[in-house]
């Protein structure tokens, strides 16, 4: 165990080393708790020697170079790290969903967009299909970025997003096919967003800026903005900060970013028998604030029933959310993205929704021809 700060190298350009404490700064009140319920906890960053000096942590590991910089991406590998070694189940909250650029089938993808977290989900869900097992995703995304989202750069997010998505269920559909299953491409691999829709609306409430303000108002219905940065495998193991799933965040030449990864050691999946820790009564005390209720496919994650009861919820919500008058509240506030998913994988927006309910925005988004691929990806 060690701690680790930072302190300034007193030279102009606002750098920073990495400080290791000796034993007499390294003083613990206490002793260290290792009950049953004990967790380790480590530390994940993106960040370069532009930003901090790697001195001391140069000599304990090798980092990568780029261009003559060191760059530390430990939050993209233990995502990826995590992801591979997943048995049952990934639960994923995230402002964005984008990457693996270079598996996308689109000759417009973007060229650096390359992390691996969204093929190595892939991977996992064609392997278990291969193997004659199951193994769920749920991926819960904003409905759409922050801001308006028609502008230039909203609408080439969602652009990106909608590529590495159809990227995703090509190749499921494709392992569904080839193994002569019955099964749909979203019993393996689901989005959701999360909204809210009331009968009153609260007295007080400042005046509509924008014509859609002005839409979500007369209908009561509300996105609710997805800001966590999250992903738990197997009620296992959770990685919880500041990093996005997209190139910006996970490069580590780009955004720098902190994270911390945390598990029990005496809570551990073993033979794909999830464990009952932690992690595993957040990740449902989360799912009934989500879903409304505590169901009992709620307890396994990883099955085909759970993954299709979930989609059965988010779909029965999404029918209350987009109906003209208000007629019950929603169950919670989980609702399926507004996408179609196809038995060969094909990717469209659902029908009747090509816009966002109460906006004129593209749900599959649109690439700009003057932006630059580096501020949207």
């Amino acid at each position: 165990k060690a701690v680790v700060s930072t302190q300034s190298t007193g030279e102009d350009d606002g750098s920073h080393e990495l400080f290791y404490p000796d034993e007499e700064e390294f003083n613990l009140d206490g002793d260290v708790y290792e009950g049953e319920d004990s967790w380790n906890v480590q530390f994940l960053r993106s960040i370069t020697s532009q930003s901090c000096q790697f001195s001391y942590l140069e000599r304990a590991r090798k980092l990568k170079t780029e261009r003559g910089e060191k760059i530390e991406d430990t939050i993209h590998s233990s995502y990826i790290y995590h992801i591979r070694r997943s048995q049952s189940f990934i639960f994923i909250e995230n402002q964005y969903f984008l990457g693996s650029a270079h598996v996308w089938s689109e000759e417009d993808r973007p060229k650096k967009a390359t992390n691996l977290v969204a093929i190595e989900l892939v991977r996992n869900i064609v392997e278990a299909i291969r193997t004659g097992s199951h193994h769920s995703v749920y991926c819960i995304i904003p409905m759409y970025p922050e801001g308006d989202p028609a502008s230039m750069p909203v609408q080439e997010i969602l652009y990106w997003q909608t590529a590495t998505i159809r990227m995703m269920y090509r190749y499921i559909a494709l392992a569904i096919e080839q193994a002569e299953l019955d099964t749909h491409p979203t019993d393996y691999l689901s989005f959701y967003c999360i909204a809210v829709r009331g009968d009153e609306i609260p007295e007080g409430l400042a005046e509509p800026e924008t014509e859609v303000e002005a839409n979500l108002r007369e209908k009561n219905r509300f996105p609710i903005y997805v800001h966590s940065k999250m992903l738990i495998t197997d009620d296992e193991y959770i990685i919880v900060g500041s990093a996005n799933i997209n190139q910006r965040s996970m490069s580590g030449r780009r955004d720098t970013e902190m994270a911390v990864g945390c598990y029990q050691p005496n809570f551990l999946c073993i033979d794909g028998e999830l464990p009952q820790g932690d992690v595993a009564a957040f990740r449902k005390s989360l799912w009934v604030e989500h879903m409304g209720e505590m169901c009992e496919e709620f307890e396994n994650p990883g099955s085909i029933d759970c993954m299709r009861k979930v989609n059965e919820l988010a779909a029965s919500n999404w029918e209350k959310y987009v109906a003209d008058e208000f007629e019950e509240p929603l169950q919670g506030h989980l609702l399926p993205y507004p996408i179609q998913i196809e038995q060969d994988g094909t990717v469209n927006a659902l029908e009747g929704f090509e816009s966002f309910p109460d906006t004129s925005a593209s749900v599959l988004g649109c690439k700009s021809s003057v932006l630059v691929e580096k501020l949207t990806t």
